[in-house]
């Protein structure tokens, strides 16, 4: 135990800066059994696992492909007629997990349950650390992550990690694709706070919201053109 507690003291997150968001896509679309990189449309947020200095690891947090599951999450619409309790912007996808042969079993330098440590870490700091990264452009609306989903395509794993990470199985597709989901921890008042102020001076969040002004004024001149 003594051992494993030094080794964790040894293992770390470190959030990835742009170049090493492109050490991270090559390590997945080499090693990862997807063989391929995240789409950065998703908006990603990656972490760097190290040992020590070393880098040994990496996980990808980004924005959910698929915009609504029925009974799940969907649009501010969806919520309000009650097809879904989670707006889309409160859930968020672990896509990529990778870690070195080196720290896995049979490596040089095993580390007994590292992929669950650092995915515990992770879901603890990805909460807060997310909406900095990208923050919320309307704080009217649900806005604080809740759910973390990742998918697993059954075909060639069963889901051991996921399940030992406290995830649970939510659906399987025809293709064997499938739907894990972990609830993440709330914001503390202090964290809510930085999340608030950074969306009050975010240019994007700004941008986002006098979009909406715009159209509301816009939409709102033609309701009189149309009365007068």
């Amino acid at each position: 135990m003594t051992h494993a507690r030094e080794c964790y003291r040894q293992l770390h997150l470190y959030l990835a800066d742009s170049a090493g968001i492109r050490w991270a896509q090559q390590q997945v679309t080499t090693s990862h059994y997807l063989h391929r990189p995240v789409d950065t449309r998703c908006s990603l947020l990656v972490y760097l696992v190290l040992l020590g200095q070393e880098r040994v690891g990496t996980l990808i947090f980004g924005r959910p492909e698929a915009q609504r599951v029925n009974g799940w999450y969907g649009s501010v619409d969806d919520v309000a007629a009650g097809h879904c309790p989670l707006i889309r912007w409160q859930v968020l996808n672990l896509a990529r997990i990778w870690l070195h042969p080196r720290i896995q079993a049979g490596g040089p330098d095993y580390i007994e349950n590292a992929a669950t440590f650092v995915i515990a870490q992770a879901l603890r700091r990805v909460v807060v650390e997310y909406l900095l990264l990208y923050p919320p452009c309307f704080l009217g609306e649900p806005y604080e992550l809740v759910d973390c989903l990742s998918y697993c395509d059954s075909r060639v794993h069963i889901g051991i990690l996921y399940r030992a990470a406290n995830f649970h199985l939510v659906r399987e597709n025809e293709r064997g694709i499938q739907t894990y989901a972990r609830p993440l921890r709330a914001l503390s008042r202090v964290e809510r706070q930085a999340v608030i102020q950074a969306a009050q001076v975010s240019p994007r969040s700004r941008h986002y919201r006098a979009m909406r002004a715009a159209a509301m004024w816009q939409q709102g001149s033609l309701f009189e053109t149309v009365t007068s």
